[in-house]
């Protein structure tokens, strides 16, 4: 491969979550019945190319991976580049505490989380995102082409009442729609900008509502199991929460770096996120994490709550999602009643001016 090549199929092959997930199910299998790493990938790879799929993202990883392991290279060494930082970091981890079959498994679960989360928040967010669409298309046909055929017949001052605010939304749109449109994409573009960007003052009780809460959910679930999966690899909790601090975004990176502060003046990591004042990941699970914490099996614990955390994660953004989509539709379904019932208005009162001027 040349240089194009290789960075075009390291782009693929990390935009292939579902596959990275069950090549590292595939990986961990084999390594923990007891075949070396090596012969692991030899053998995956060398079934790609008698499948037909010698070009392939993920068998040309196969194939650089095990030259970088020729050359003396760790397995989180050669998958640089090729697969996201938490991925690599609890690689890294198994690697260091000889569990690398463990840390393949928890890499997948990781993956298998986010598919989870996201999923609930995209999905939650098409619903809404098409109604307003709906909304902005019902109004340009009003105000471009229905209305203008109304008052193309009667003048704007015979209307009145209903008719009349129908007259005026059409005029107001067809000269600042578009300003408005764009408004509303800046407003929606400036809103994820600053999700991973702002991280203090007013952001911190934004992140206590909707729409900010679904973004700390998000980004604290993941974290969770994460900082649950490199802990039971055996790393250290400040260690663990170095390495997750290392490549995060500004706002995570605040939030981690002040749990790191109270734990190296001496707190436990649960009052360590409590002193923070941040809320972060949640105030239920700091609250475990501060019983947790004092006592023995922490890494065991730790597990078992990120994972309980996953799942009532997933399902607290599925309400949320549903009542943001019942709002959207309510919205817009009072929003086409209304010009409809608008248009119907107007049908009336053009036949009682039609018939007033004929008389």
């Amino acid at each position: 491969m040349n240089d194009i090549e290789y960075k075009l199929n390291r782009a693929l092959f990390k935009m292939d979550a579902a596959g990275r997930r069950r090549l590292w199910t595939k990986l961990s299998k084999l390594i923990n019945n007891g075949v070396p790493i090596l012969d692991a990938l030899g053998s995956m790879h060398a079934r790609r190319v008698e499948n037909g799929n010698p070009k392939h993202p993920t068998t040309l990883a196969l194939a650089d991976w095990m030259d970088k392991l020729k050359n003396g290279r760790r397995l989180s060494q050669a998958i640089d580049g090729w697969v996201d930082r938490d991925e690599q970091m609890l690689l890294a981890a198994g690697e260091q505490s000889g569990k690398l079959d463990e840390a393949l498994t928890s890499a997948a679960e990781v993956m298998e989380a986010k598919k989870k989360i996201r999923g609930a928040v995209i999905g939650g967010l098409i619903y809404p995102v098409v109604m307003m669409c709906i909304a902005i298309g019902v109004l340009i046909m009003f105000s471009f082409k229905i209305i203008p055929s109304f008052t193309g017949i009667v003048p704007d001052e015979k209307w009145h009442g209903i008719a009349r605010f129908m007259i005026d939304l059409a005029n107001f749109s067809r000269s600042w729609i578009w300003l408005i449109v764009a408004i509303i994409i800046a407003v929606i573009t400036a809103f994820f900008v600053s999700l991973p960007r702002w991280s203090e003052g007013f952001r911190i009780k934004l992140d206590k509502y909707p729409p900010y809460s679904v973004y700390r959910m998000l980004q604290g679930s993941t974290w969770m199991i994460s900082f649950a999966a490199l802990v039971s690899a055996g790393v250290r909790i400040e260690n663990a929460l170095q390495q997750l601090s290392e490549g995060a975004s500004p706002w995570l990176l605040a939030r981690v770096q002040s749990c790191l502060r109270g734990m190296r003046s001496g707190l436990h990591a649960g009052d360590a996120l409590a002193k923070s004042g941040y809320g972060f990941p949640d105030l239920e699970i700091i609250d475990d994490l501060g019983v947790y914490s004092k006592l023995s099996g922490f890494d065991q614990a730790l597990s078992i709550i990120g994972r309980e955390w996953i799942k009532e994660s997933v399902e607290s953004i599925q309400v949320m999602m549903k009542v943001i989509f019942g709002i959207s539709l309510l919205f817009v379904g009072m929003f086409v009643a209304f010009m409809v019932g608008g248009l119907v208005g107007m049908e009336l009162q053009m036949a009682d001016i039609m018939q007033t001027s004929y008389r």
